[in-house]
């Protein structure tokens, strides 16, 4: 019963199964006498070994490929056809992407930083424009002044 669904063209022996697989595992780097004599778990780490080559080029394609979008999206303003004289490219990224959610985090908060001494500048630079009395202490000092509601005694 059911025996008559295994025809012997449709049996494959372990042998041919083996010599079926046998050049797809020279490809990837494993050699003949590992194939043939080695450790039989040996295919199953050569083939994850594979998978994960195969997943690392995909990204770095795929990096590739931001860094060209990110280049063609910088000069696109002078290759528009009616670009007024005189259009410039954006500039260029000044630094490449971060790969790490960690350095990725780390280059966030060094920007922030920046931004944050940058308008610390700015801001310094607009207050020494005023003329404010200094907090140093002595007679220009806020704090030393007589009210106009006190008594001068």
């Amino acid at each position: 019963m059911g025996s008559e669904f295994l025809t012997p063209a449709s049996q494959i022996s372990y042998t041919e199964i083996f010599y079926e697989h046998f050049p797809f595992y020279l490809a990837i780097g494993m050699t003949a006498d590992e194939y043939w004599n080695g450790d039989c778990t040996l295919t199953r780490y050569y083939k994850k070994a594979f998978e994960i080559k195969k997943e690392q080029k995909n990204e770095e394609l795929w990096l590739q490929g931001a860094y060209i979008y990110d280049a063609l999206c910088a000069v696109s303003p002078v290759l528009h056809a009616f670009a007024p004289r005189g259009t410039k490219p954006h500039p260029y990224l000044d630094k490449p992407y971060s790969l790490t959610k960690e350095k990725a985090r780390n280059d966030k908060e060094a920007e922030h930083k920046a931004n944050r001494q940058k308008a610390k500048a700015i801001f310094e630079a607009w207050a020494a424009t005023l003329d404010l009395p200094s907090k140093k202490g002595g007679k220009d000092n806020a704090d030393n002044r007589r009210s106009p509601n006190r008594n001068n005694s």
